[in-house]
């Protein structure tokens, strides 16, 4: 991984004399460090880059919130700050959120990719929503056998 400490290093005037040079050199190797006197502390770089840098510390931060609250809980974590949604599941739920977390966490980690995770915070949070409400269950277990579902078939359908 490529960290902004070993990019190339220069001075404003330079940046003014040959902008589109630099700009061009900031694209290809995902950026320069810009000083102005004796300070080094302007990058020029990828929007994209950052983007994704942001996202990532958010999520590390999120994710290692959550973590400590476990730690503090004894592992046995009934009620949570970071998702508070979580009280609302079982034993079992919990331990089943905890592990996909982890995994999915670690999976959008090596890929820089966060929709996962996205994704499966969404899905477990409707599903505690779900399971709050009573019309909703027993709507589910009032829908029949599946066996007794009837095929239809679309008019205007074209097999593949």
């Amino acid at each position: 991984m490529r960290t902004m400490f070993s990019d190339e290093v220069i001075q404003a005037a330079e940046l003014k004399r040959n902008q589109r040079y630099w700009f061009d050199r900031a694209r290809q190797t995902g950026g320069i460090t810009i000083m102005q006197g004796k300070v080094a502390d302007l990058v020029l770089t990828l929007r994209e880059e950052i983007a994704q840098n942001a996202q990532t510390g958010y999520y590390a931060k999120l994710i290692s919130q959550f973590l400590l609250e476990m730690i503090k809980a004894d592992y046995d974590l009934k009620e949570s700050i970071i998702f508070p949604w979580l009280k609302d599941m079982d034993r079992e739920d919990r331990q089943e959120f905890c592990r996909e977390l982890i995994e999915t966490f670690a999976e959008c980690l090596a890929k820089g990719k966060w929709d996962g995770l996205e994704e499966l915070l969404e899905d477990w949070e409707a599903t505690t929503e779900t399971n709050r409400n009573p019309e909703v269950i027993e709507a589910w277990r009032m829908r029949g056998d599946h066996k007794e579902y009837v095929p239809v078939e679309a008019p205007d359908a074209v097999e593949i």
